[in-house]
């Protein structure tokens, strides 16, 4: 009976084990990261989990920050249905990366700006991006593009809506205006489309 009771205690030991290597490697996957939306001369912070109104010939930018190395992509698709590629690199744990500032311009329209964060490399997103940039003109690469980052955000929307919060930053430059950043945790891939019409 003795035996038994070592070799059941082995199988608990190593279970236990296997559980906390895969918490472990599950929490290394998932990590916390930060967008600011910036709008205008008095560069006030913007939640972008609604659709943003501006009008033409106001400036935005946004900020972006990881707690933990990251693989950041953004994708502009404007008003008149032309692609952008603003980002595409790894941002290092503790690195800003600021996009902008940036104009607003007419004709009127949507302009949505798509954040992909992930722990991981997307080599097919990668792929699309060097494709658009090797032919910028090519309104097949620049509509594969768009497809791609569009699936990217179907895919993950599936697995739920990533959690988020909207949370106090600090002061702004210009004054005692209090900044405000979403912060994301949880998952090891965002799609975030940020929506701005003017």
């Amino acid at each position: 009976m003795l035996e038994i009771k070592e070799i059941d205690m082995k199988k608990i030991i190593v279970v236990l084990l296997l559980l906390t290597a895969c918490v472990y490697l599950q929490a290394q996957d998932n990590f916390a990261w930060n967008i600011r939306f910036v709008r205008g001369q008095s560069q006030e912070s913007v939640p972008i989990a609604q659709i943003i109104r501006m009008t033409a010939g106001e400036t935005f930018l946004i900020t972006i920050s990881s707690e933990a190395d990251a693989f950041c992509y953004i994708i502009c698709y404007d008003s008149q249905r032309q692609i952008f590629v603003l980002s595409n690199e790894v941002l290092r744990a503790g690195q800003e990366r600021v996009v902008g500032p940036m104009r607003i311009s007419d004709p009127p329209g949507t302009e949505t700006i798509y954040v992909v964060m992930s722990s991981q490399r997307q080599t097919q997103l990668e792929g699309q991006i060097q494709n658009f940039n090797n032919n910028p003109n090519s309104r097949q690469h620049a509509e594969n593009l768009r497809r791609d980052v569009v699936s990217l955000q179907n895919r993950v929307s599936r697995l739920g809506e990533p959690s988020s919060v909207y949370i106090p930053s600090g002061g702004t430059t210009r004054g005692n205006t209090q900044a405000f950043v979403t912060r994301f945790s949880g998952n090891s891939l965002y799609v975030r489309a940020i929506t701005i019409r003017h």
